[in-house]
């Protein structure tokens, strides 16, 4: 069963952060291959809620999978994947998890 998903406004800052840094370093075209990544892991942890590492020594309840340099950030919750953040995995990510 493909559960549904939702970005939390940070999530969908981070992605637009994403993209508009591929942009400008890169290209549009490589912006959008790699948001579309992005959002096709997203679909994939969709599928296989348990397929990210559990990251609980960061954040309770919540896992971490990684799409080629940025870890997505999320925890299934009443049937529904809520995506919480889409960091870079040089960030600090213990700081950016707990805003």
């Amino acid at each position: 069963m493909k559960l549904k998903y939702e970005l939390s406004q940070l999530a969908l800052k981070d992605a637009e952060s994403i993209w508009q840094y591929t942009a400008e370093k890169w290209s549009v075209k490589q912006a959008n291959i790699y948001y579309k990544q992005i959002f096709e892991e997203i679909d994939f942890i969709c599928k296989n809620p348990l397929c990210g590492k559990s990251i609980k020594e960061i954040k309770e309840q919540h896992r971490s999978k990684f799409v080629n340099v940025h870890m997505i950030i999320y925890k299934v919750h009443e049937n529904k994947i809520l995506i919480d953040r889409i960091l870079h995995q040089k960030m600090d990510i213990d700081n950016q998890v707990n805003e």
